[in-house]
């Protein structure tokens, strides 16, 4: 009795964490760097940064540091908006992703192009 206890507050507290992923219309963002610039109201803009999502976290390449942000939401409504809380130095940012739409394309049962079949090669 006390394993199978264990055995469930274990997978109760893991499978949470294990499925949190940062997501935009209901596909996930996670893994792949994205073009974006970041925007803070005292510091003004930076251009031509990466971000790189994973779960409620941001990893901003800037240059050659990295600034870590952490998701207001995981669910991005809106690429060009997404707030990110800088906790090292108290600041919310926002980043502005250009290429976000380009993550998770829509399947098709036809190839790489979206609703488009491919047609049977004839030899």
């Amino acid at each position: 009795m006390l394993r199978a206890t264990t055995t469930a507050v274990l997978l109760a507290a893991l499978l949470p964490a294990a499925a949190s992923a940062a997501t935009w219309k209901g596909r996930s963002v996670d893994g792949p760097r994205f073009n974006a610039s970041i925007t803070h109201d005292d510091f003004g803009a930076i251009s031509n940064v990466d971000v790189k999502f994973s779960g409620h976290d941001v990893t901003v390449y800037v240059r050659s540091s990295q600034l870590y942000l952490v998701l207001d939401d995981e669910e991005i409504s809106d690429p060009r908006h997404i707030a990110a809380r800088d906790n090292r130095r108290g600041i919310t940012w926002e980043i502005d992703v250009r290429n976000l739409r380009e993550a998770a394309p829509r399947r098709s049962s036809g190839g790489g192009i979206p609703g488009h079949r491919l047609a049977p090669m004839r030899f």
